[in-house]
């Protein structure tokens, strides 16, 4: 069986429509990931959470599992179902650089202690890439290592900057990336050096945004460079309005403060709460202490200083959760 070093699904030639299609046996890459690599022309594909969960659900106890998430949304739901685990928070670029690593390792220490370790990386920047790829050799075992985490989380981006800074020249960089949810479809595995690392398919995250958007909004809403926090005071009754993806309507009887983090590339306004923009659209409310954040998965986060009422205005089944200040 031959499988595409791209995405890992199974080549076939025998239906163009269905995955891993080929017209010729012996290419390495299907034509779904050509066309993405080279076009940027994305294929939807009907494979789902019970297909990617068979796959995870292969990984060995006492396999290390590097477990990836973004810095924006730090979605870990998965992350209990692994007895070994290397947390490593991905895109450490786009957070502003006043923000202190030790502080975000502590927060996360504090609240899944469980995990062996936790790594904040760049695969942009090749930042902590060695001290994650030193990690790694000394927790593996000299036992196959599983990349798992949610789509978007920059997996494939960070097993390519692997390849490229310690592979022996043989390998490419060839897995396959995008910023569109299931990129990789099935398990690729890589030998790198002593190391065998297993890219598997990202889990779907049904509440991001990224799932419901077209290719356009997603360039619109994925940070490319270093997020300029956007800082509102806030009193009485208002709207903040987040471009066309989310608005925040407030009541609050003091001064308050919202930091909002998003791509820099997004309109943020102030509206009336007799503004319609984005009413029709479902909304959540929450009552929030002092000191928490509101995430909504994909597009980013606010930060509230002081209790606060809010509805959050967004896209059907995105759902946006609280937690305590990241920053």
């Amino acid at each position: 069986m031959t499988k595409c070093i791209g995405c890992g699904i199974e080549l076939q030639n025998t239906n163009i429509n269905e995955l891993g299609y080929v017209d010729d046996l012996s290419k390495e890459i299907c034509t779904r990931c050509f066309k993405l690599a080279n076009y940027g022309e994305y294929q939807k594909v009907s494979l789902n959470n019970t297909d990617y969960n068979k796959i995870i659900d292969s990984v060995k106890e006492e396999s290390l599992v590097v477990y990836t998430s973004d810095i924006l949304s730090l979605n870990l739901t998965n992350i209990t179902k692994f007895k070994r685990v290397l947390l490593v928070i991905t895109k450490r670029d786009i957070l502003p650089k006043s923000v202190k690593d030790y502080k975000l390792i502590n927060y996360l220490k504090t609240r899944y202690p469980n995990i062996l370790d936790v790594i904040i990386i760049s695969s942009i920047k090749n930042y902590n890439i060695d001290l994650l790829y030193n990690t790694i050799e000394k927790l593996s075992n000299n036992k196959p290592v599983y990349l798992v985490g949610n789509t978007n989380t920059g997996k494939s981006t960070l097993l390519n900057k692997l390849i490229k800074n310690y592979s022996d020249g043989k390998l490419k960089d060839n897995i396959t990336v995008s910023m569109y949810p299931s990129t990789t479809l099935d398990k690729v595995s890589i030998k790198l050096n002593d190391l065998t690392i297993i890219d598997t398919p990202g889990l779907i995250d049904d509440s991001n945004i990224m799932n419901y958007l077209s290719s356009k909004d997603l360039k619109k809403i994925t940070p490319k460079k270093e997020i300029k926090p956007k800082s509102c005071q806030i009193n009485g009754k208002g709207s903040i309005i987040i471009d066309n993806y989310a608005r925040i309507d407030y009541e609050t009887k003091i001064q308050n403060s919202m930091v909002i983090y998003v791509s820099n590339m997004l309109n943020i306004r102030f509206a009336s709460l007799k503004s319609t923009h984005l009413k029709q659209l479902p909304n959540i409310s929450f009552n929030l202490d002092e000191g928490k954040d509101v995430v909504i998965p994909g597009l980013g986060f606010i930060k509230f200083v002081k209790p606060i009422s809010i509805a959050i205005y967004t896209l059907d089944n995105v759902v946006p959760f609280e937690r305590d200040n990241l920053i």
